[in-house]
């Protein structure tokens, strides 16, 4: 395998090695955390592999301040062979090419070792999924991991005792309880949990032998989730600590909101305010093609305004002909004038940020989720796969921030329903949120809890704290190993 690099000056001092997986949604959370570990005086080092190398670099070197960009280089590795050619957003095909750069992932750390730069390493917890080699532990090294959100991260701690208590997989309807979350029935759980429990089981096993667990939330989002994550870490007497250091700045953001020449924005601001829904669901392919069309049905009836980001694989010649084979016939003429469907990249921050959008409609990704808590924008929840589930229960359940599509995972069924969500549901959902009473309290809620997180960011607030704290324990950790 060849090794390329690009390096700028690195300053002495406490010297972090990331490792985010190489997929877009891992890199979205990751790269902020970064550039505020180097803004607060760290020294990192990020490895990434080649297909990902310049967008990392554009990411976090050109882009950044002279600070930042002393103290962050970023180091690139070809996938091996025989993952080449994979899509990026091939997940569990990243995940096993991942597991492959061993070897080159310990060269790297013995030159580094070499110069004595390194104190510790901060690598991303999904790369544990398909047990790759561990080589913060060779080198005797701190290993911290960077988790998306505390409740399914308590999920994986709490497989310890499921497993042993005989449930996994599970074999009847009964919820799974985890500290200060909701009852989590069976058909919430991540569908790997419904046929094997190795993998995530053996996930939580290395998380507890971590120096700590990051996590990007806020304090003031999960909290009686975190305190009681944090008691029965202590009951087990395990020494992690679970912090919450990052939450995203809604200032810059709405800043770099006005600069972005992107034609969905535009067109934007040419609606009323709060009018409009963004949609983003992925993929096509995520639905079966009568499952889009009962969704078009829905929304075409509910009469909202919408922007509608449709990812269109890179294999076909026209997008407008590929959409045209999902969409009921004549959906794109009747619905011109309030709708658009937008098939380029999409600045989703921007696009939250921006007055005349009053509402999202998710397949609850953690990073989708905090972004539109960050910009005080109110939800409906249409989980697909992993975390997003539990997402959901989240933000409905807990926080009553967004509202959910009814689907497949509303009972405690273990198999898998291949019932459609009718358009009338669609419908209904879409005009609560958008122009109900129902939808008010909710956008209140969601203003308020973006308000409380803003200023977690500040000096004095509790991210704050978090990362001074992570700070001061990695900086002597430095002087211990030095």
């Amino acid at each position: 395998m060849t090794s390329h690099e690009e390096s700028n000056h690195v300053k002495a001092g406490a010297h972090v090695v990331a490792f985010p997986i190489p997929a877009g949604g891992h890199h979205a959370r990751f790269v902020p955390f970064v550039k505020l570990l180097a803004r607060n005086g760290l020294t990192i080092t990020v490895i990434t592999t080649t297909n990902y190398l310049a967008k990392m670099q554009q990411s976090l070197v050109e882009s950044n301040s002279l600070e930042v960009r002393h103290n962050i280089r970023v180091v690139g590795f070809d996938l091996p062979p025989e993952y080449s050619e994979i899509k990026s957003d091939t997940f569990l095909t990243v995940l096993r090419a991942v597991a492959n750069l061993k070897d080159p992932l310990r060269h790297m750390m013995k030159e580094l070792m070499e110069y004595g730069l390194t104190n510790g390493i901060d690598e991303s917890p999904d790369s544990h999924l398909l047990r790759p080699p561990d080589i913060a532990d060779e080198f005797n090294l701190p290993r911290y991991s960077f988790y998306p959100s505390t409740h399914f991260l308590s999920l994986v701690f709490s497989l310890r005792e499921f497993n042993a208590q005989g449930r996994l997989p599970p074999k009847d309807g009964a919820p799974f309880m985890i500290p200060g979350f909701a009852p989590i029935l069976p058909s919430d759980l991540p569908k790997s949990l419904l046929h094997s429990n190795a993998k995530l089981v053996y996930e939580g096993e290395r998380l507890r032998e971590a120096t700590g667990v990051l996590v990007n939330t806020a304090y003031e989002l999960e909290s009686s989730i975190i305190d009681g994550l944090q008691e029965m870490l202590r009951k087990e007497s395990e020494g992690n600590e679970v912090l919450a250091p990052f939450f995203p700045n809604q200032k810059i953001v709405q800043q770099a909101a006005e600069d972005d020449n992107v034609e969905c924005l535009h067109w934007l601001t040419e609606q009323p305010e709060a009018s409009v829904l963004y949609i983003c669901l992925g993929s096509m392919s995520t639905f079966p093609t009568q499952q889009i069309g009962e969704f078009a049905s829905g929304l075409e009836a509910s009469g909202v305004h919408f922007l509608w980001v449709l990812k269109v694989p890179s294999s076909e010649e026209s997008a407008a002909s590929y959409i045209a084979t999902f969409l009921p016939e004549g959906f794109i003429e009747r619905t011109k004038d309030r709708g658009l469907i937008y098939t380029s990249w999409a600045p989703q921050l921007q696009i939250l940020a921006n007055p005349a959008t009053g509402g999202y409609l998710t397949q609850c990704g953690w990073n989708s989720i905090t972004e539109s808590i960050a910009m005080g924008v109110p939800m409906i929840g249409w989980p697909i796969w992993a975390d997003h589930m539990l997402n959901r229960i989240l933000c409905v359940d807990v926080l009553d921030i967004a509202l959910s599509v009814p689907n497949a995972s509303d009972d405690a069924t273990l198999v898998e329903s291949s019932t459609l969500v009718g358009h009338e549901e669609i419908e209904r959902v879409i005009r609560l949120l958008m122009g109900d009473t129902r939808g008010q309290v909710i956008k209140k809620n969601v203003e308020e809890l973006s308000k409380i997180v803003e200023m977690a960011t500040r000096p004095e607030g509790s991210s704050w704290k978090n990362l001074l704290h992570f700070l001061e324990e990695v900086n002597s950790l430095s002087l211990i190993n030095k």
